[in-house]
C-alpha cells in the first residue's frame, strides 16, 4: 500500500492516525473502491451460463432463417434519449474518475487502484450493449449502487475529516494541490453520476425479456 499511496500523513491502513473515526483515504483508495469492480466482475462471471443460455435462445441453430426472422423493434424516443444520456454519464463518470487520478498524481499522492475502476465501467457498459435483458440490466444497477456506497463513504470520511479541522496534508508536499474540500466536489459529482445510471438502467425496462 505503500508504494500505492504516498505522502499521506494519515497513515495507510484501514484507520486514520490524524482522525481515529474515519478510515483513510489510502485504505478507500486501494481496498474498498476496487471492491465493487472485482464484484461486479465476479457476478458477470457467474451469469456466463445464463448468458449463453439466452444467446441459444435468441439464436436457435436448426431453424430456418426465414421462418425465425423478425423486424427488430425500433426503440422509442424515450428509450433514445434515455440511452444518449446514458452514454453521456459514462463520458462524465470516465472524465472524473481521469480528473481525480490526475490531480493525484500531480499532487504526488499515489493513485492506489483507481484505474481499476476503468474496467468496471467499461464492463457494465459492455454488458449493456451486448446483453439487453432484464438480468443485465439488475447487474449493471447493483454495480452502480455499490458504487454510491463506496463513493459515498469516500466523500463522507473525506467531509468529516474537512469539517473537522484535519489538515491531513499540511506536512507533504503535496500541500494545496489537491484540498480536501476539492476531492469531497470531486467524489460527491461521480456520486450523482452514478445514481443516475442506475437510474437509467430500469428506462424500458417493461417490453424487456429477462434473459
Amino acid at each position: 500500500m505503500v508504494q500505492l499511496c504516498r505522502n499521506r500523513p494519515e497513515g495507510f491502513g484501514p484507520h486514520s492516525s490524524l482522525h481515529p473515526n474515519i478510515p483513510t483515504t489510502c485504505f478507500l483508495d486501494v481496498i474498498v473502491e476496487p471492491l465493487a469492480t472485482w464484484l461486479f466482475l465476479l457476478f458477470l462471471t457467474a451469469l456466463l451460463p445464463l448468458r449463453y443460455r439466452s444467446y441459444l435462445r435468441r439464436h436457435p441453430r436448426n431453424s430456418h432463417p426465414a421462418l425465425t426472422s423478425t423486424r427488430p423493434t425500433k426503440p422509442g424516443l424515450v428509450s433514445r434519449v434515455a440511452s444518449a444520456i446514458y452514454y453521456i454519464l459514462v463520458v462524465c463518470l470516465l472524465a472524473m474518475a481521469s480528473l481525480e487520478i490526475a490531480r493525484l498524481v500531480v499532487a504526488e499522492l499515489g493513485i492506489g487502484l483507481l484505474p481499476f475502476t476503468y474496467v468496471g465501467v467499461l464492463a457494465a457498459l459492455a454488458n449493456r450493449l451486448t446483453w439487453p435483458c432484464r438480468v443485465s440490466r439488475l447487474a449493471n444497477a447493483a454495480f452502480w449502487l455499490m458504487l454510491v456506497v463506496v463513493m459515498g463513504l469516500k466523500t463522507a470520511a473525506e467531509a468529516d475529516e474537512m469539517g473537522g479541522r484535519v489538515e491531513r496534508r499540511k506536512a507533504t508536499e503535496g500541500v494545496g494541490r489537491y484540498p480536501t474540500s476539492d476531492e469531497v466536489i470531486d467524489n460527491a459529482v461521480m456520486v450523482g453520476v452514478e445514481v443516475g445510471l442506475a437510474a437509467l438502467e430500469f428506462v424500458g425496462w417493461k417490453g424487456m425479456a429477462w434473459l
